[in-house]
């Protein structure tokens, strides 16, 4: 009898360090480890930062990163593990949340993922479009790319270099007073919009550690004009370019050299592809069995271009001439009000200034005609795979048509 109550306390702790304290877990550089190796989507990288709560499989074949609001668990970096070890770490989700009655929200889910996530009772709605530029093919010549060149070619002739840094090739002293000064582009860049605060769920933010992230910096003499923050996918094969900053009185086109340029110094380290992250809301379809929540707080959010520039974002990325692929967001058991508002919270797209709110509404009303002319995305995106266009309207107003890069 004895012998009998050992084995069941023995497999009783080991059941509680699975699921009942998901933070009982390995040392922190192990799920690094995994968030650089597995990640797939931009934001993989970003859940191993500390602020985030960790869940492991049974067996420690796989991890999430999640910030729980009340009963709803909202996951960063998808499912960091080998493809072969999903299955179960979704199914040791899944038992967790189902015995406490939580929700669980993954984002940036590819669709070659979605029959997995169906398969556990996963909800699934389109979410956005992520976009890809495959640098095996990327040549940067012709028409299709006059405007990022020109804008880069300018940069040049101003004085700008870019320049990689690296904290442990630096003296403190130097590093700390980049910092300082990367700190100060970001804050600058809050005068112009309407949110009090960085959004800082699924987006970067620049806090002086970089651990396998890359930090490129646009020079000129000796002021920094904008930077760069690109994080690892897949063994460091595929980068995400995730987040890009420039001073309010940059030399024009700053950001879009700052692109040009390490996506051109990636390809002549061999990297496959890299992002330029999500474009939210971007041919938002129906499917079946989606939330009608979410697609539709998608849809009217995309209206109040003056909170967030969709719009906009879109007629920028274009320009680089990149694959669209979509992207969704998986919910077990489903999405409600309540697990909707925790990502809104989370994210913080709504933690508005009255008086910024009110100046970012008059400068896209007085901007009506300018917006006009800007890039504007097909009706629908054809199937994984296909040839994807979309029409774009140049410098000069003169249509043309952008294809998928492969």
């Amino acid at each position: 009898m004895s012998s009998a109550i050992d084995v069941f306390t023995s497999l009783r702790t080991k059941f509680d360090l699975a699921f009942e304290s998901p933070s009982a877990v390995p040392a922190p550089h192990l799920l690094e480890n995994f968030a650089y190796r597995f990640g797939r989507s931009y934001d993989s990288y970003l859940a191993a930062d500390p602020k985030y709560q960790c869940f492991w499989a049974a067996n420690r074949c796989g991890a999430i990163a999640y910030a729980q609001v009340g009963k709803h668990l909202n996951v960063v970096g998808g499912l960091l593990a080998a493809p072969e070890h999903k299955a179960t770490l979704l199914r040791d989700l899944t038992q967790y949340a189902s015995q406490r009655g939580f929700t669980v929200s993954f984002y940036n889910i590819s669709d070659d993922e979605l029959p997995l996530f169906t398969r556990f009772g996963f909800q699934t709605t389109k979410w956005g479009e992520d976009t890809w530029v495959d640098l095996r093919q990327h040549t940067w010549r012709g028409k299709a790319y006059e405007w990022v060149r020109r804008q880069s070619n300018y940069c040049q002739r101003q004085g700008i270099t870019i320049e990689e840094c690296q904290p442990h090739e630096m003296t403190k002293s130097a590093w700390e007073n980049i910092t300082k000064e990367l700190a100060e582009i970001s804050a600058s860049r809050l005068t112009t919009k309407p949110q009090t605060a960085e959004m800082n769920f699924l987006d970067g933010v620049f806090d002086g550690t970089l651990g396998r992230k890359r930090l490129f910096v646009a020079r000129c003499k000796n002021r920094i004009e904008g930077f760069i923050i690109c994080n690892p996918c897949l063994n460091g094969t595929q980068w995400a370019l995730d987040v890009y900053r420039q001073r309010a009185d940059a030399v024009r086109g700053t950001v879009t050299f700052l692109i040009h340029q390490t996506l051109q110094l990636l390809q002549r380290e061999g990297v496959q592809r890299a992002s330029l992250c999500l474009i939210p809301g971007l041919r938002c379809r129906q499917m079946p069995g989606d939330s009608r929540i979410i697609r539709w707080g998608l849809i009217v959010g995309g209206k109040f271009r003056f909170i967030f520039d969709s719009k906009g974002l879109y007629h920028f990325k274009s320009r680089f001439r990149p694959r669209f692929e979509e992207r969704f967001v998986c919910v077990f058991p489903k999405a409600t009000i309540g697990s909707t508002w925790a990502f809104v919270r989370l994210c913080g797209v709504l933690r508005l200034s009255p008086r910024k709110g009110l100046a970012s509404w008059w400068r896209c009303t007085r901007k009506l005609f300018q917006r006009s002319r800007l890039a504007k995305p097909s009706p629908a995106i054809p199937r994984r795979g296909a040839d994807q266009t979309s029409t774009v309207r140049d410098d000069q107003g003169v249509p043309h048509v952008l294809g998928a890069v492969d």
